[in-house]
């Protein structure tokens, strides 16, 4: 079996092509990077490729043929590629029953606290945060995020600044309006459930409603919208224009994954970083002009993702003096 027949697996899987069950067996193997696997090891040797290759015809032919041991340290370094030549194999054999496995779910870490004092909450990379309101009402922190809530709230009106992304759900309260600040905007609602993303590394800001009204305004023009049920804005930092999104954006990061389809290697770095909180640059044209389609999962770290983006480019990465991640 040629390692040309997975690679072709895995090019029509990114390119957005394939059945169901090709996508779940890729899925499948790309779940494999979450296993703890030395960065050094990532990849394989020349050598590494043959032995796999011959275990994986012996597999397919029903050879029972004398097979050589590999050693510990071998095993851990190739766990990838055999788990993708144990993918073809049950493609070939029919794997329908991976169609019916549920979607893993990322992890929430809740805290579900009641305060007097002013308070920050924050979120790390690739954490997510449940937080109570003294009002009972809940924000859910996306990762690298963080959320101020002043000593004032409640007493005349609720107001919280954000940093990042988080999904409210708001309880009502007539005579006291709830409002979420970030640098360029004011979100103002009564009850309601909605989602804001005003991450600082990113150029543009969004609103998205999920129930209820919301009613944003921008500090440099004055500009308001009001905004329904399933309906949502973007803000354009640098030409301080709003766009109407198309298309419902309420927060399936909550899931504890984000689905990238056919993006941009820009779109995929911001949407790295939003993750992990990790820059991801490249000066190669093969990457830089190449379209991504994988899903960013919290359960996994940056080490983790970038491997599984440099196996699908055939590429090496490198980590910077500065943090920085540089594919190569």
């Amino acid at each position: 079996m040629k390692f040309s027949v997975y690679k072709s697996l895995l090019k029509r899987y990114h390119a957005g092509e394939g059945s169901d069950v090709e996508k779940r067996l890729v899925e499948v193997w790309y779940d494999s990077f979450e296993n703890t696997v030395p960065e050094e090891e990532a990849l394989p040797t020349e050598e590494g490729k043959r032995r796999v290759k011959a275990r994986l015809s012996e597999h397919l032919t029903g050879s029972c043929s004398e097979r050589p041991t590999l050693k510990k340290d071998w095993s851990r370094r190739f766990r990838p590629w055999l788990e993708v030549a144990a993918a073809i194999v049950l493609l070939l054999g029919g794997a329908w029953w991976l169609l019916d496995r549920p979607a893993e779910k990322g992890t929430v870490h809740a805290a579900n606290v009641v305060w007097s004092v002013s308070t920050r909450f924050t979120t790390g990379p690739g954490e997510q945060r449940s937080c109570k309101l003294p009002d009972g009402s809940t924000v859910t922190l996306n990762a690298n995020s963080a959320l101020d809530v002043r000593k004032e709230y409640g007493r005349e009106q609720r107001t919280v600044f954000l940093q990042g992304e988080a999904f409210f759900d708001v309880k009502p309260q007539t005579q006291s309006p709830f409002f979420v600040r970030t640098d360029d905007l004011l979100v103002q609602v009564l009850g309601t459930s909605f989602n804001v993303k005003a991450y600082n590394h990113r150029q543009k800001v969004e609103v998205a409603v999920s129930t209820g009204k919301v009613q944003i305004s921008d500090k440099a023009k004055g500009q308001t919208f009001l905004l329904r049920k399933d309906e949502g804005y973007s803000y354009d930092l640098p030409s301080k224009q709003f766009t109407k999104l198309v298309g419902n954006s309420n927060a399936a990061w909550r899931e504890g994954t984000v689905a990238l389809e056919q993006v941009s290697f820009s779109e995929l770095a911001l949407a790295f970083r939003d993750v992990y909180g990790v820059s991801l640059q490249s000066n190669d044209s093969i990457v830089r002009n190449n379209h991504y389609t994988l899903k960013l999962k919290y359960n996994r770290n940056a080490s983790q993702t970038i491997r599984i983006i440099c196996h699908m480019l055939n590429k090496q990465y490198r980590k910077e003096a500065n943090g920085d991640l540089s594919i190569f």
